[in-house]
């Protein structure tokens, strides 16, 4: 072994006890043997990279077990190396760590739709196994830190991924200071010149600041001392580049609003001296206005404990204090998620997430409520009764509602925000003191998805007016039912029995009578396809089949769908050039044959006629509006083999004679045309059956002739 990597693996084994050394080295001699032959883009040797992972790993204080998979992470995908081998040596737990960082591996940012299948599968594996995610972390760090020897379209999808993905993934975990270097290394390629400017900036004002904390650092100390307050660190902390621009993109980039760029770190015995600590800082100097903040009494999702505050010190310098617990400092440093692993605990947001999972069916919609529940900044706010309610910054009375319980958001009327009424789509603040105002009457609004921000909200929200929508589409659905059944003398929907009615559910694509009349009323289906399986279809037959025959005779009267003002015993013939259906306008044409041709009112051929020999030009009006009429309608698609089946039978489905159809196209295109002759009862069974064309897949447009 080198003299290299024995030191690494000292460094990293320094923490265990000496099994658990054992085990590593174990590990390390395995890994060593396997990637024997390989190397990094970079030109060293691969064993360096899950050196380094280890190492971070023992630096956040995990378990033997995490540190020996992180030496193993890349073995089962870069090398022969089989699962049973690994099983055999190492026995099924680190196995399963090592496969889980493996199927993240496979994870490319590439997109949002194309990413989100395998940021669900990440998530889950963190459902399952914190050290997962944590070996994956130490992994992104250490192939962050070598990002420059790979091609620069590379760098960028590695560096987007490691900011937008891992980074607050790091954060939530409660390993900050790994989130912060994360942050810091992807900034360098996502934004290359934004990152020069603040290195640039930084470079010059930075030795001012931290002379300024040098200086009055040893007065610190004589204070505190004098309250019996003895630290037992003081440090100065540099604001990492990261979130130095996130902080002056919020100011309009003025430097002179950024009083944290060095800040002074004072880490004491327990938390009676932290707020001790606290007072003599204020003693000596006035604070800021609204930058005092509590993080020991309100600690932050991911464990982070501290006390902020920001003085007017020395000459007036503005200056910021962070003042901690040792195991304060180690959570904020390495995470509390290995501490809380073995203790059987689990992050709310880690449940959370897991409840999304059962109720998200669209992964596009599952990453962008993540990003902004999971991966956001976050206020704390108060219920009536004290209790302290965590949201995403920039949440809502109507979030916090329905964090509360789903019956306060749906009945959620006004909102007071301490004690004032407030409107419903106010930004709540770190905090803010809120009571919810029901009104059983009042209900969701689609309007609240405008300015919801939790996943929680809008979920309960789209369920509910999606119900809403249902319930109505049911109504329309029933009224368009009995609508056809009154034209055919047929007793309303709601009185037949249901055993007629099961007809219909045994031969249609619906198991009850909900899913069925909402369907009617979302035209998936027509009203005449459902009524023909509770109605006797020769009665459908006899009362629709009503021939224009000849008016002379006493049984053509009776049925004659047309009147014709003024004249008796003529001849009615309904004219193809427009197809005229009740309940539109029409006119009469006496033609040389002595039948009446009957054309919309505003058929172009009626009026040229009726120019021309205005004496044959005669009224006419709907007598009734059953029976059965022609009607021309035009489809426009893109070609595609099986169009022209989809559309027969679709029209078919619904109960429609086609009486012919003529196909065609435009040479050297992928358009098709067909013109179609329908027979249909009336407008509502076209308009019907246009609907239902248009929803065919590549079809542009469906027109009437």
């Amino acid at each position: 072994m080198s003299r290299q990597y024995s030191k690494i693996l000292e460094d990293i084994q320094e923490p265990y006890k000496n099994s658990d050394k054992k085990l590593i080295t174990e590990a390390f001699k395995f890994a060593q043997n396997a990637h024997k032959n390989q190397k990094r883009e970079s030109g060293e040797k691969y064993i360096i990279h899950p050196l380094d992972t280890a190492l971070t790993l023992s630096e956040m204080q995990v378990d033997a077990k995490t540190v020996a998979a992180g030496l193993l992470h890349d073995v089962l995908d870069d090398t022969p190396v089989t699962e049973k081998e690994i099983s055999e040596k190492f026995g099924e737990e680190i196995l399963f760590l090592v496969n889980g960082v493996s199927k993240l591996g496979k994870i490319k940012y590439r997109g949002v739709a194309r990413h989100a299948e395998n940021l669900r599968k990440m998530l889950l594996a963190i459902a399952q196994d914190f050290r997962v995610v944590l070996i994956k972390l130490a992994d992104r760090y250490h192939n962050l830190e070598t990002l420059e020897s790979l091609p620069p379209s590379k760098q960028k999808r590695i560096a987007l991924e490691s900011l937008e993905i891992y980074a607050p993934l790091a954060f939530r975990f409660g390993v900050s200071e790994l989130s912060k270097k994360i942050e810091d290394l992807a900034f360098k390629y996502c934004y290359p010149q934004e990152y020069n400017l603040i290195l640039k900036n930084v470079q010059e004002r930075y030795p001012k600041r931290e002379k300024h904390l040098e200086i009055i650092k040893p007065y610190i100390k004589t204070q505190l001392a004098k309250e019996n307050i003895r630290p037992l660190e003081i440090q100065t902390r540099a604001k990492h580049y990261w979130s130095l621009y996130k902080k002056l993109k919020k100011y309009d980039m003025n430097w002179e609003r950024i009083y944290d760029l060095v800040a002074m770190r004072i880490i004491v015995k327990n938390i009676e001296d932290c707020y001790a600590t606290l007072g003599v800082i204020h003693k000596l100097w006035k604070p800021l206005p609204g930058r005092i903040k509590d993080y020991i009494a309100l600690p932050k999702p991911n464990g982070y404990q501290s006390l902020h505050t920001t003085v007017f010190s020395r000459g007036g310098q503005i200056t910021e204090f962070q003042i901690r617990t040792k195991d304060m400092h180690e959570v904020a440093e390495y995470g509390i998620a290995a501490h809380l692993l073995y203790k059987g605990h689990q992050f709310d947001w880690i449940k959370q997430l897991q409840q999304w999972q059962k109720e998200m069916k669209e992964s596009t919609d599952f990453v962008e409520n993540l990003k902004i529940d999971i991966f956001s900044d976050r206020i704390f706010v108060f219920t009536p009764a004290g209790d302290v309610i965590d949201l995403p910054e920039g949440s809502t009375p109507v979030d916090f509602a329905y964090m509360i319980h789903s019956s306060l958001g749906n009945t959620c009327s006004q909102a007071k925000v301490n004690s004032e009424i407030v409107s419903l789509d106010k930004e709540l603040k770190n905090g803010d003191m809120v009571e919810i105002i029901k009104d059983a009457k009042k209900h969701p609004s689609r309007d609240w998805l405008m300015f919801v921000k939790t996943n929680t909200a809008k979920s309960r929200i789209r369920a509910y007016l999606k119900q809403i929508r249902k319930e109505e589409k049911m109504q329309e659905g029933e009224a368009l039912l009995n609508k056809e059944l009154d034209k055919l003398n047929q007793k309303p929907w709601r009185i037949i029995g249901q055993k007629q009615k099961n007809k219909a559910f045994q031969n249609l694509p619906y198991e009850n009578e909900q899913l069925l009349l909402a369907a009617v009323g979302e035209g998936d289906i027509s009203p005449y396809r459902v009524i023909k399986y509770v109605v006797n279809e020769k009665q459908i037959i006899a009362q629709r089949a009503v021939p224009l025959l000849n008016t002379d005779s006493k049984r053509d009267k009776e049925y004659s769908g047309v009147n014709i003002a003024d004249i008796q015993g003529i001849t009615t013939r309904i004219s193809l050039c427009c197809s005229p259906i009740p309940p539109e306008k029409i006119s009469g044409y006496i033609t040389k044959n002595a039948y009446a041709a009957i054309h919309k009112s505003r058929c172009p051929n009626l009026a040229r006629l009726s120019t021309k020999y205005p004496d044959r030009a005669i009224s006419a009006s709907w007598k009734n509006q059953e029976g059965k009429h022609f009607v021309k309608i035009k489809i426009t698609a893109f070609d595609r083999l099986g169009l022209l089946q989809e559309v027969s039978s679709v029209i078919s489905n619904m109960g429609i004679n086609i009486i012919s159809v003529l196909a065609g196209g435009e040479n050297g295109t992928d358009s098709a045309k067909f013109q179609v002759m329908l027979e249909v009862f009336d407008m509502d069974q076209l308009h019907m059956i246009m609907k239902a064309l248009e929803k065919i897949k590549g079809v542009r447009e469906v027109k009437r002739v």
